[in-house]
């Protein structure tokens, strides 16, 4: 998770630093998205203060909404080139996101936390924290709702099913660790098949390229024979 946002109360906070910071620059419903942004972040922290907790359809629900108010935000402060803020928001959203995980919700909405997952990702380096950011993708995988997992419109390169589970194996890939490779490319032949011989040739240009340590250059080349070879007859 992003050092800058660790829980609600400062995810809160940061939003409305920012929509004060941004008033003159930021139309009337610009402004809306943001007030109903905060009113949903008022709903959960007051649930964690009280220790209560919503029904699992509840959570779903709160969860579909403030994700598609920031869905909707990222792409208005895109449309007005503020793209730090952008980013920002994209990060806060994760936290959001795990709120709805951690209290037995469904993701119905995912785009932004793809978004900021991507970010996340490319920004570290250490195996460990990388570890730590596959335990957070792999709970959003498995935490999404049926349709999305059903993944029918196969069309679309970019829908955040197939970008989500591709980045769960890059990183995957990028701990070294084959045990965690072994546990996460399964699922992602699985949840995307279209998809997955892509990746494993993707990433076995990758190996060339980036000089992976043998073990994880053979275990590419294994799942990439399974799924890219033609069978030998």
């Amino acid at each position: 998770m992003s050092d800058s946002f660790k829980n609600l109360q400062e995810s809160r906070k940061a939003l409305n630093a920012m929509n004060s910071a941004l008033q003159s620059k930021l139309d009337e419903n610009t402004l809306k998205i943001f007030l109903a942004l905060n009113q949903i972040f008022d709903i959960v922290i007051a649930v964690e203060k009280k220790q209560q907790d919503f029904k699992p359809e509840e959570t779903t629900d709160i969860g579909e909404k403030g994700l598609t108010l920031f869905d909707n935000l990222v792409y208005e402060l895109a449309a007005k080139q503020l793209n730090s803020e952008k980013l920002e928001v994209e990060q806060i959203s994760l936290v959001l996101a795990q709120w709805v995980i951690d209290h037995g919700g469904v993701l119905t909405v995912l785009q932004t936390v793809v978004d900021g997952l991507a970010r996340l990702s490319n920004s570290l380096k250490d195996k460990e924290d990388l570890t730590s950011l596959l335990h957070l993708i792999t709970q959003i995988v498995h935490a999404c709702s049926d349709p999305i997992k059903h993944d029918i419109d196969t069309s679309n390169m970019f829908r955040p099913w197939r970008i989500l589970n591709i980045n769960r194996g890059i990183v995957a890939t990028r701990t070294h660790n084959l045990d965690i490779m072994n546990r996460v490319f399964p699922e992602l032949i699985q949840a995307i098949p279209l998809d997955a011989p892509g990746f494993f040739k993707e990433g076995m240009s990758e190996m060339a390229r980036l000089n992976y340590p043998a073990p994880v250059r053979h275990l590419m080349q294994e799942y990439y024979d399974r799924t890219v070879s033609p069978p030998v007859h």
